[in-house]
């Protein structure tokens, strides 16, 4: 993973998206802070609707039961 500043990636935006394209994460920050993450169409899609997700919400559910 990469980090970029808003600056930089204003400045570099066409570079910035091939990389990501090509399978590169940006961390964004602004002001030494984290603010967002740039992750291909492809990741997006495996992170949020996969068979992980799937297993990490079963285990946040369970987690959650303990809590309660």
């Amino acid at each position: 993973m990469k980090q970029i500043t808003v600056n930089k990636l204003q400045s570099e935006i066409s570079k910035v998206i091939r990389e990501v394209e090509a399978g590169e994460v940006y961390e964004i920050n602004r002001y030494s802070d984290s603010v967002a993450f740039l992750i291909s169409k492809e990741k997006f899609a495996e992170l949020s609707g996969g068979d992980g997700c799937k297993a990490c919400m079963k285990d946040l559910r369970k987690i959650a039961k303990k809590l309660t």
